[in-house]
């Protein structure tokens, strides 16, 4: 996949950008060419990888139904329990790594 950007004509941009028109063999200064100029951008390949990527994610749904679906079930049903010491270990363990991760 190639990506081009348009070509500019310089006339005034160039004169902006402070660009000089070039001078003629007599000394005098030319007009600065009417032409197309264009520039060619490339990507890597692992730049249209990672839009490929993102690409996928931005479609991907925000809530996996079938992860969330069989849960949601169970709570409603009143047959989803977390152990209150599991919950504190997990949030021990990530305070933890998160201090080790600082230091």
């Amino acid at each position: 996949m190639v990506t081009r950007i348009k070509s500019v004509t310089v006339g005034k941009l160039g004169r902006i950008a402070g660009q000089r028109a070039p001078k003629s063999d007599s000394g005098a200064s030319a007009a600065v060419s009417s032409a197309p100029r264009s520039d060619d951008v490339v990507f890597s390949s692992d730049a249209r990888v990672i839009a490929k990527v993102d690409e996928v994610v931005s479609q991907a749904p925000d809530i996996r139904m079938e992860l969330v679906g069989p849960i949601r079930e169970a709570l409603m049903a009143g047959r989803y329990h977390v152990s209150s010491l599991d919950v504190a270990d997990k949030i021990l363990r990530q305070v933890l790594m998160d201090r080790k991760k600082s230091l």
